[in-house]
């Protein structure tokens, strides 16, 4: 059994997946497998696929017709048999001690998760994620808590997982979404109260340049993500968690469906849409703790904006559009 099972999605992405596998090949952790999944794509990618693979006999294929990365994700988990698994993007990669930072980690207090930081990047300049997570340890219903309060990454990819966690506890793999299936799948893992913990270390670069990734366009997948929060939401009734986690949800519900969106406010054809889903809710936000910890620290007039356009689209825009004129005249450069 090897110690740890990569599972790489892989779609429409032949300039990339040959440095997201070499990063995989080089681990100083050795004792591991590497399971790509070509989800259906139209390019060259199963082909680079192929002759990068050729190089190591701990890489396997799985060649499969486009169902998503979720879908993807889980077939590569089938046919994983590592202790733990790390799900991998395609298009990103790993520094090469990764795997063996990760592992000792997990191995030091019988962890079922293990989260670490990340970098952006464009292939040339770096940033580092702009959340620094300093949990060292996080036990019971916690780490829920804090992947619905954003203040644990969402993101598959941002966590070591423990194959026997997800198979004994028949973790949900949320299929049939879109955008923020990560979100619902961390959150299906949090219910299932695992032993988790935070590393701060950057093991993971997390490429985000391409024009018409799904991160950068505003389209309608931006309607996917109710899907996401009602699969949260079932599960948590599923577990009698709903009510004592009320708070957690509403604030997981406002950020993902409304308001990541509010600053494109009357600025894209789907801004109203995801509004009038936010509404029919029916959650006063504004008494929400997390929301108050949220503005606590925004400028007066953006506490003013978004206490508005929580309760009312028309005048939220009106004051947005109001405080974005004045900005912009206020901090446009004198010309002569």
């Amino acid at each position: 059994m090897p110690k740890v099972s990569f599972i790489v999605a892989a779609y429409n992405i032949e300039n990339y997946i040959k440095k997201c596998i070499d990063s995989l090949m080089n681990q100083t952790l050795q004792d591991i497998e590497i399971i790509v999944v070509n989800d259906g794509s139209t390019d060259d990618t199963l082909l680079e696929i192929k002759e990068t693979c050729k190089k190591d006999d701990r890489i396997s294929i799985i060649d499969q017709k486009n169902a998503g990365v979720m879908r993807a994700r889980e077939e590569g988990f089938k046919a994983s048999s590592g202790e733990y698994v790390l799900f991998v993007d395609g298009d990103d990669w790993l520094t090469e001690d990764a795997a063996e930072v990760l592992y000792n980690k997990a191995e030091q207090s019988d962890y079922d998760i293990v989260c670490y930081n990340f970098i952006y990047t464009d292939g040339e300049k770096n940033k580092k994620n702009y959340t620094k997570q300093e949990y060292e340890k996080i036990t019971g219903e916690k780490f829920l808590n804090m992947v619905m309060t954003n203040k644990i990454m969402p993101s598959l990819w941002s966590k070591l997982i423990k194959r026997k966690f997800i198979i004994e506890k028949d973790v949900t793999f949320p299929n049939g979404i879109a955008k923020a299936q990560d979100l619902a799948f961390s959150c299906s893992l949090g219910i299932h109260l695992p032993n988790a913990c935070v590393v701060d270390e950057y093991l993971y670069f997390y490429f985000n340049s391409r024009i018409n990734s799904v991160s950068n366009t505003i389209s309608p997948l931006l309607l996917e993500v109710e899907k996401a929060t009602s699969f949260v939401r079932k599960q948590l009734k599923e577990h009698n968690m709903l009510e004592t986690h009320k708070e957690e949800f509403e604030y997981l519900a406002f950020t993902h469906n409304f308001n990541k969106d509010m600053i494109y406010i009357n600025k894209n054809k789907f801004s109203k849409v995801l509004y009038k889903k936010w509404r029919s809710m029916r959650i006063d936000i504004n008494k929400n703790k997390y929301f108050k910890e949220l503005i606590k620290g925004e400028p007066f007039k953006a506490k003013v904006i978004l206490k508005i356009v929580v309760r009312n689209y028309f005048l939220g825009s009106i004051f947005y559009n109001m405080y974005s004129l004045y900005t912009f005249i206020i901090k446009r450069p004198n010309t002569v």
